[in-house]
C-alpha cells in the first residue's frame, strides 16, 4: 500500500469517527445507570446521585481522561492531561468514598487506579507510544533491539562518559539536562518521527522509532543512576 492510499484510509476513518461523535455516540451520550442523568465524562461515576460502577473494558486511556484519541493518539497536551487527571481524581479518589459502602469504596478505588494508570502512561512519551502500538498489535518487547550500530555506539560512549564523570563534571551534566531528557535534540527528533508515523498509522515505522527512543532515553537513565550513586 503506497503512502497516498494509506493517508486516504486514515482520513476516511476519521471522518466516520467525527460523524459518530457529532451524532451523539461519544461521551456526551452517556447516562448514569442509576438516576439517568447525562454524564459529561467517560468515568463510571455520577456526581449527581453519587453512584459508581465498573469500567468498560474497551475504554481507552484517552477517553477515560477526556482527551481525544484522534487524529493522533501520540499527541497529548501535558498541561491538559494533568488538569483532566486532577478533575477525574476529584470524582473517584477513595478518600471521597470513605464513608460509603464496601461495594462503592471498592468500585471507586478501581476507577481511581485506572485513572492513575492512564495518566502515568500518557504522561511518558515512551509509555504512550508503547500503549498506542499495543492497541494496534505492535507491542514493543523488552528484547527489541535497534539495528543502527552508529546509534548503539553513540549511546555506549555517552554512558561510559557518564560512568567516568564525578564531582563538578557530574553536576554540570545534571544541570545541563535538568531531568528533561525529552528536550534533547536527538530525542526530540525521534519523538517527531514517531508522531509523524502514528499520524498516518505507519505502525512499523512508529515501532522502529520507539525502539530508537528507548535507546536514547537510556542516556538519561544512566545519568540519574550515576548521580544517585555519587558521593556528594
Amino acid at each position: 500500500m503506497n503512502m497516498f492510499h494509506q493517508v486516504g484510509k486514515v482520513w476516511a476513518r476519521r471522518q466516520v469517527a467525527g460523524l459518530a461523535q457529532r451524532r451523539g455516540y461519544g461521551v456526551g451520550a452517556r447516562r448514569c445507570p442509576s438516576c439517568g442523568s447525562r454524564l459529561s465524562t467517560a468515568l463510571p461515576v455520577c456526581p449527581g446521585c453519587r453512584y459508581v460502577w465498573g469500567l468498560e473494558e474497551s475504554i481507552t486511556h484517552h477517553e477515560l481522561l477526556g482527551l481525544p484519541y484522534g487524529p493522533n493518539p501520540f499527541v497529548v497536551d501535558r498541561g491538559e492531561l494533568k488538569r483532566r487527571f486532577l478533575e477525574a481524581q476529584r470524582l473517584c479518589h477513595p478518600d471521597g468514598w470513605a464513608t460509603r459502602s464496601g461495594r462503592d469504596k471498592d468500585a471507586a478505588a478501581a476507577v481511581s487506579n485506572a485513572v492513575n494508570r492512564a495518566y502515568q502512561t500518557l504522561l511518558s512519551p515512551m509509555e504512550r507510544i508503547g500503549y498506542v502500538l499495543g492497541r494496534n498489535g505492535n507491542e514493543v518487547g523488552e528484547g527489541e533491539q535497534v539495528e543502527d550500530m552508529g546509534l548503539i555506539m553513540e549511546v555506549m560512549e555517552a554512558r561510559e562518559a557518564i560512568e567516568q564523570s564525578e564531582g563538578e563534571v557530574l553536576v554540570e551534566l545534571r544541570e545541563a539536562n535538568d531531568g528533561e531528557y525529552y528536550d534533547l535534540s536527538c530525542v526530540k527528533g525521534a519523538l517527531g518521527e514517531i508522531e509523524a508515523a502514528v499520524g498516518v498509522e505507519d505502525w512499523t515505522g512508529a515501532k522502529r522509532w520507539a525502539v530508537r527512543l528507548k535507546y536514547l532515553l537510556a542516556i538519561g537513565d544512566a545519568l540519574e543512576q550515576r548521580a544517585g550513586n555519587a558521593e556528594w
